[in-house]
């Protein structure tokens, strides 16, 4: 079984997303933590690096649960700090795995922005 590594991931997700959506130039002038904040706001309903807006980033189940198969003990952090009663059985992987990408969004955006900036 292949390790996922979800920040690596997300934070090329973040980069993408920067890339393809924004102004870079724009991007790069602004306040740092003005743009961390509207990133924030932007990709946490953003499928295409939470997943949060459809309840799934991979849009498809048995992917989802590939990639949880390596990262349970990140699993129980994102449900510590953002649900913690959160029941993973019953809500799927697909959900695990948004609550995941929910949870590393912060740091997501902090490396992607040090990478472009």
């Amino acid at each position: 079984m292949k390790y996922y590594n979800y920040l690596v991931n997300e934070t090329n997700d973040v980069i993408n997303y920067i890339n393809e959506e924004l102004d870079i130039d724009i991007v790069t002038k602004q306040n740092p933590d003005k743009i961390r904040n509207e990133l924030y706001d932007r990709l946490f309903n953003e499928d295409s690096v939470t997943g949060n807006a459809s309840g799934s980033y991979t849009m498809n189940s048995t992917t989802a649960e590939e990639y949880l198969v390596t990262n349970w003990s990140l699993l129980k952090e994102a449900v510590n700090e953002l649900n913690p009663d959160f029941n993973a059985i019953e809500a799927g992987a697909e959900a695990c795995d948004v609550l995941i990408h929910c949870y590393l969004l912060d740091e997501a955006i902090d490396l992607a922005l040090k990478r472009l900036l």
